[in-house]
C-alpha cells in the first residue's frame, strides 16, 4: 500500500518538472508531505506487532505453546518447546502492556505528523504558522525515532532475557530499524534548511541533495516495504493469520473452545485425506475414467 502510493507521487513529481503550475501547487504539496511524513511512521508502527509476536512466542513454555501465535502458523521458523520448558507468564505480561502503549504511541506521532503536514500551505504566507508547522514536524519525526529505537532496546533485551527467541526474527528487526532510522534522521537534518519562498534557491535543491533524499528517504522506505511484504515474514515470526491479538492469556473456558474446534478441523482434515486416498484408488482401478 505505501510503495503504491509512492508510485502515485513520484509519478505526480515527473509531471510537475515539466509543468510549472502544478510544481507550486498548495494542495499537491500538502498531499506530498504529508505522505512523505507519515508514511515511514506507518512502516516503523508494524515493527509493533512483529515484536509483539517476537517476544510473546519466545514466552510460551511447552505446556501452553498451543496457545502462542507460532503454534498457528503453518511451517514457522520457531519451533515447539521442548517437554518441560517454563512458561514465562509475567514476562509474557508485561511484553503485551508495553507493546499495548507502543501502538498509540506511534498513533500519536502519526496525527502530530498530520496536522503539521495538513497546514503546510498556509506558513507559505505566515510566518507564526510556519514555525509552527516546523515545530510539529519536527516533533513528530523525533518522537518515531525515539519510539523505534525503544523497539530496539526491547529485541536487545529479548534476546539477552529470551533463549527461545527466533534469531532470525531478531535480525530482521535490526534491518527494519536501520531503514526507518535513516528516514528520520535524514528527515531532521533536512529540516534544519529553510527558505523564504518555494521557487527560491534553497539548500535542498542540488544535485546531490536530491540525490540524499532518494538514497535516505525514498529507498530505505522501498526496502523496508519489500521485506515487510516477503512470504516469510509470517513465518519468521510466527504471526499465525492475525498476530497476538490476546490481552491475556488463555481462560480455561477459551481453552476447552480451542481444543473442540482443533478436534473438529483434524476430523475434517481426516475426512478430506480419506476422500482423496478413495479417489485416488478409482483412477489407480481405471473405474474413475469417462
Amino acid at each position: 500500500m505505501e510503495w503504491t502510493n509512492r508510485v502515485v507521487i513520484f509519478s505526480l513529481r515527473a509531471i510537475q518538472s515539466h509543468n510549472e503550475s502544478k510544481r507550486y501547487s498548495h494542495g499537491l504539496a500538502t498531499y506530498m508531505q504529508i505522505s512523505f511524513g507519515v508514511g515511514f511512521i506507518g512502516i516503523a508502527g508494524d515493527l509493533v506487532g512483529l515484536i509483539r509476536c517476537l517476544l510473546v512466542n519466545a514466552t510460551y513454555g511447552s505446556e501452553r505453546y498451543p496457545e502462542s501465535p507460532a503454534a498457528a502458523t503453518k511451517d514457522g521458523a520457531l519451533s515447539a518447546p521442548r517437554e518441560g520448558t517454563p512458561d514465562l507468564t509475567r514476562e509474557r505480561f508485561w511484553v503485551r502492556r508495553f507493546t499495548d502503549f507502543m501502538g498509540p504511541a506511534f498513533l500519536a506521532a502519526t496525527v502530530l505528523g498530520i496536522i503539521a503536514n495538513s497546514h503546510y500551505n498556509r506558513f507559505v504566507d505566515d510566518q507564526k504558522q510556519a514555525d509552527s508547522t516546523a515545530k510539529n514536524r519536527v516533533i513528530s519525526s523525533a518522537m518515531a525515532l525515539a519510539l523505534v529505537w525503544i523497539l530496539l532496546m526491547s529485541t536487545l533485551w529479548g534476546k539477552w532475557k529470551l533463549p527461545r527467541i527466533s534469531k532470525r526474527g531478531v535480525s530482521t528487526i535490526y534491518v527494519l530499524t536501520f531503514f526507518v532510522s535513516t528516514i528520520a534522521i535524514y528527515r531532521l537534518t533536512a529540516m534544519r534548511f529553510t527558505t523564504t519562498s518555494l521557487s527560491a534557491p534553497s539548500n535542498l535543491n542540488s544535485d546531490r541533495n536530491k540525490l540524499a533524499f532518494y538514497v535516505c528517504h525514498a529507498l530505505p522506505e522501498w526496502f523496508a516495504t519489500q521485506l515487510l511484504l516477503h512470504e516469510h515474514i509470517r513465518k519468521t515470526f510466527g504471526t499465525g493469520l492475525l498476530g497476538d491479538r490476546r490481552f491475556q492469556d488463555e481462560t480455561d473456558q477459551e481453552k476447552v473452545k480451542r481444543l473442540d474446534w482443533e478436534v473438529k478441523r483434524a476430523m475434517n482434515r481426516g475426512l478430506t485425506d480419506a476422500e482423496k486416498a478413495a479417489n485416488n484408488q478409482v483412477d489407480a482401478n481405471g473405474d474413475g475414467r469417462a
